[in-house]
This record gives structure tokens, sequence and C-alpha cells, in this order.
């Protein structure tokens, strides 16, 4: 369901995301943090179509076109100019991400990471594609609340979609629930699956929220209300959607977001209202806002270097400009502008030099995306003539051997 009101929640979730990467302020971070991912997952569930449970094909298709695509050529490119970051100066030896030291990958590691990046979505360059988790977790996610969503409308118990909505959030929070306690991974999902579950859970949460909201009054005290949960959690005890979190810091989470949610939400939709220049820029960032996530800590690096030409560093200490001093302060906004508007801009470049041209990219990955369909469909439907065959070939078998003894009984004799 697409609404100008869902561009622009999106375009503010992203614009918060950029704001809390740039931000010199714990404080800033811990209230951006709550809010700025879960907004993204929430407004899938609050502007799901149920129409999609009676065409899940092209539901998934759609999604691994706007997600894993993108993702997997994004990544791809990130990770072959990987070693030339640190050539330019934009990575150093003495920058930590996940605990490891940050260094230029040889053959088997690059081969290693293509390989993961294709397969399972993940080994990704650590800095430069930090949020490209947010890919990953958004596939599997909202494919996730569909798959349960149709096994609901499969059982005759539930007598709406607000009573299946129930459903895959009481299923999503003892999943998550289960899996903090004991500490376990979702198999084959990288950094365990927290995140992908966390995210079902948003996403019913968002979907229960539309059910309700006509029969709920909503004024201001409500977003009163909102505003002091948001705050007070996020002063108090700041959570967000982190792998690896334990009961207290999964448990926090899900209100406040919400709440953060709800006044995003109230936001946008007051915004659509005005239908202005600013209005129609946020529509544009909101329905580009993968491109944002993809490429924003890539244009942080200008931004980078700049400080360094402005105040005569050398050009090494770009890589380490993150680094929490009196100028840093005062680069936010700017961090924010190019972050947003620097990867916008050259889509829009490449979009006008590619218009019309067979070459595109983007048909070039549609052809390449339904080869892909074609081939993954024959294998299954090849490895589903095998093992019908096979169990045809074990019952035929049994038969024969049953016969056999029946007919070599002695009693018979």
């Amino acid at each position: 369901m697409h609404t100008s009101s869902h561009s622009i929640l999106k375009a503010l979730a992203v614009v918060l995301l950029v704001w809390l990467t740039a931000s010199a302020f714990d404080i800033v971070r811990d209230f951006l943090w709550i809010v700025a991912t879960p907004a993204l997952f929430f407004s899938v569930g609050y502007f799901f179509n149920v129409d999609n449970a009676d065409r899940p094909a092209e539901f998934v298709e759609r999604r691994l076109r706007g997600y894993y695509l993108p993702f997997l050529g994004w990544a791809v490119v990130l990770l072959a100019v990987h070693n030339l970051w640190f050539h330019a100066g934009l990575l150093s030896p003495r920058m930590v991400a996940d605990g490891v030291a940050v260094h230029p990958y040889g053959w088997h590691e690059f081969s290693q990471r293509l390989w993961s990046i294709a397969l399972n979505m993940s080994a990704y360059d650590e800095v430069m594609a930090a949020c490209y988790w947010l890919f990953r977790t958004l596939l599997l996610s909202t494919v996730g609340f569909l798959v349960l969503f149709i096994v609901g409308r499969k059982i005759s118990r539930f007598e709406n979609d607000r009573e299946i909505g129930w459903a895959i959030f009481v299923v999503a929070f003892l999943l998550a629930l289960w899996q903090v306690l004991g500490e376990l991974s979702v198999t084959g999902v990288a950094q365990g699956g927290y995140r992908e579950l966390t995210g079902v859970l948003f996403i019913s949460m968002g979907f229960l929220f539309r059910q309700y909201r006509a029969k709920i009054e909503i004024d201001w005290r409500t977003y009163l209300l909102c505003l002091c949960v948001w705050g007070g959690v996020a002063w108090f005890y700041p959570v967000h959607m982190t792998p690896g979190a334990d009961i207290a810091a999964f448990l926090a989470l899900p209100l406040p977001a919400f709440a953060g949610f709800v006044l995003l939400l109230a936001l946008s939709e007051r915004l659509a209202a005005l239908d202005n220049r600013a209005t129609r820029l946020l529509v544009h960032i909101g329905d580009n806002y993968l491109c944002v996530v993809a490429f924003f800590i890539v244009a942080f690096q200008l931004v980078h270097l700049l400080k360094a030409l402005v105040y005569g560093l050398p050009v090494e200490t770009v890589a380490l400009a993150q680094d929490d001093k009196p100028w840093w302060h005062g680069f936010s906004l700017l961090y924010v502008a190019a972050g947003v508007g620097l990867p916008l801009a050259v889509r829009h470049l490449y979009l006008r030099l590619t218009e019309g041209r067979r070459w595109s990219f983007g048909r070039w990955g549609d052809m390449l995306f339904d080869i892909v369909l074609l081939v993954v469909s024959t294998v299954l439907r090849l490895l589903k003539a095998i093992v019908i065959g096979i169990y045809r070939f074990i019952l035929a078998f049994f038969r024969a051997l049953g016969e056999f003894l029946r007919a070599s009984n002695p009693k018979d004799e």
C-alpha cells in the first residue's frame, strides 16, 4: 500500500538514521536509535496490504527485486573497492568494526565474503556498508510475516485478520523471547536472527495498530504520552535492535519504539496534507530510502575529507575523523545533508545518463533476475521429480517384496 504519508514516514526514518550516525552526542544517538530503524518495520505492518496473501509469489518477487538485488549489487561493488579505501586514506587499520580491526582483504577472504554476500546476505564491508543488515532483515521479516499471515488464514479458528495479527505477534514475541533467554541463533541467518524475529514482531505491531486505529481516540494527550515513553526509556535505559540483546534490552525496546513510530506517523500524515516542495522532496527521499541506506556512509567520507582540509590535517586522519573532537560537533548537519543528498544526486545522474539506453543496469538486472528465477524453478522441479521418483520406486519395491513374501509363505503350501 503506497501513499505519500508512507513515503514521508520512510524519509523521516532514514534521515534520523543518518543523523544518529553523524551525531557526536550520545544522548542524541540514544533517542534516535530507538525509533529510526524500528519505524521502518512498523511502517511495513501498518501499510501492509492483505491482498498480498492472495498473490504471495508476486509479493516475494517484489521483495527480492527491492531488497536482495540492490543489496547484492551494491555490496559486491563496495567489497571490490574495499582495499582501495586504504590506499585513499578512507580506512585505517586503527579502526575497529564489530570488535575486529579493519584490514585489507586477501583473495581468500574476498572470495569467502563474496559467497556470503550472495548466499546469506552477510560479510559485506564492515565500515562502508555497516547498515546493510537492514536489507536482509527487511527481506526476511516481511516474507516471514507474509508466510505467517497466509498460514493464519488457513486456520479456521481465526475469524478475521485482526486475530491473525495477534497470533503472529504472540508467535514472534515468544520466539524472540526464547532466543534471548536461551542465547540461540537462527540457523543460516547472519548475526543470529534476533533482528529478523524482532522485525516480524514490529511488523505485527504496526499491522495491529492499523486494525485498531479507527477505534482509538488519538489526540495531543496520546502524543504527549508517546513522547514521554520514548524520551524516558532513551534517557534512562537506551536500547536498539542490536544482536545479542539481553532480556531487559529486548523487553524495553518494543514500547518506546512503537511510541516513536506513532509520533513519526502523525508527523508524516500532517506533512503529506501540505503538498508543497518540502513534502515532495520527502516523498522522493522515502521512495528511494534504500539508496540512502546503502551509500550515506560512503558520502560521509567527503565530509571527512573536507574537515581534514579545513583544519589542515593530514589525509590519513580522514579514516579516523569520527573521533570525538571539538570540531566534529559543528559538522553534523553537513553530514546529514551529504548522507541524504549525495546518494540521491548520484542516482539521479545515473538515471539521466542511462535513460533510454539498452544497456541500463536496471534492465540487465531484471533480465538476470528472470534467468535466476527460471534456473531455480527448473532445479526445484527436477528435485521434486527425483524425490517423487525415489518415493514411487521405494513404494513399488516394498509392494513387490511383500508379494514375494506372501507367495513364499510355507503355510500356503
